[in-house]
């Protein structure tokens, strides 16, 4: 089988392996899918069932064959789920990208082949072309998600990089990091920029508490009681990720006593919170 079109398709680390896991397990449950090419039967969809297949030795795999030119073998790809799911948007991404590089179509073009509207072929190739490669490289890896990367698209390709370390660093959601990256375009001067990259969070609290955080369809206190809520959902998003990080195996045996007190009263501050979100009354049960 020719897996060429497998760069079109984002691979992260580690699926390869649980891919192998679910094969072992249960074998194939659906077909990749080719087309009939020079090079032999040319993969449309299942690259990751391939790859598994070949670590495991498999010698065999079910197909489905579409007999069709590469062009529109390639426009069919943005049909196929990924383990069940719709593809990602840096995955079409490629996939039109490819389509306007090696087959020379405008994007009226794509459009057409595609059944896709033009600002959704504009937007797409924008991921391809306005984004800066270090960026691609760590979307690829899943440092980033296409939600953080469709925020950061919207930078001058000079600041694309800065922004992504400082939204991995922090373990920003991508709320945050619009909201971020929106103060980042407000700020003309290079040393207001440095401090929003530098302080982020800091940056998203003030915004939070200075009314830009707002919805109408809420009193006085239902909108105290929100920004409230994502105030901690976002030191929540922060902690979780400095927890999951490699950094807190490095922690001294003092360090260690130290935090663990102050993590006994943030258990007892999770537990109220827990009970007060489980009440009858956010649950509108009679």
């Amino acid at each position: 089988m020719d897996s060429s079109l497998s760069g079109l398709r984002i691979t992260r680390p580690g699926e390869i392996e649980k891919m192998c896991r679910r094969l072992s397990q249960s074998g194939q449950l659906n077909p990749v899918i080719v087309r009939p090419a020079e090079t032999g039967f040319q993969i449309l969809d299942g690259f990751k069932r391939f790859f598994s297949a070949q670590r495991l030795g498999w010698e065999y795999l079910d197909a489905g064959i579409v007999d069709v030119p590469l062009v529109n073998g390639k426009a069919m790809m943005l049909s196929y789920n990924r383990s069940g799911r719709s593809l990602l948007d840096y995955d079409e991404a490629l996939v039109v990208f490819s389509l306007k590089k090696d087959h020379l179509l405008d994007q009226s073009a794509i459009s057409h082949l595609t059944g896709y509207s033009r600002s959704w072929v504009c937007r797409r190739l924008a991921l391809v072309e306005k984004l800066d490669a270090v960026v691609q490289d760590s979307l690829r890896m899943g440092v980033i998600t296409n939600s953080h990367a469709r925020a950061i698209v919207r930078l001058p390709r000079g600041n694309q990089g800065e922004m992504m370390r400082c939204i991995a660093d922090n373990q920003l959601t991508s709320r945050d990091t619009f909201l971020l990256v929106e103060k980042f375009l407000e700020s003309p001067h290079r040393k207001d920029q440095q401090y929003i990259l530098s302080h982020p969070v800091e940056v998203i609290e003030k915004s939070i508490i200075r009314d830009e955080i707002y919805d109408i369809r809420l009193s006085r206190y239902g909108n105290r009681l929100l920004k409230s809520i994502e105030l901690l959902y976002l030191q929540q998003n922060i902690f979780i990720g400095l927890c999951t990080g490699h950094m807190i195996s490095k922690l001294s045996d003092t360090e260690t006593e130290i935090l663990y007190s102050k993590m006994e009263k943030l258990k007892k501050g999770t537990l109220a919170t827990g009970s007060i979100i489980n009440q009858k009354t956010w649950k509108n049960e009679g």
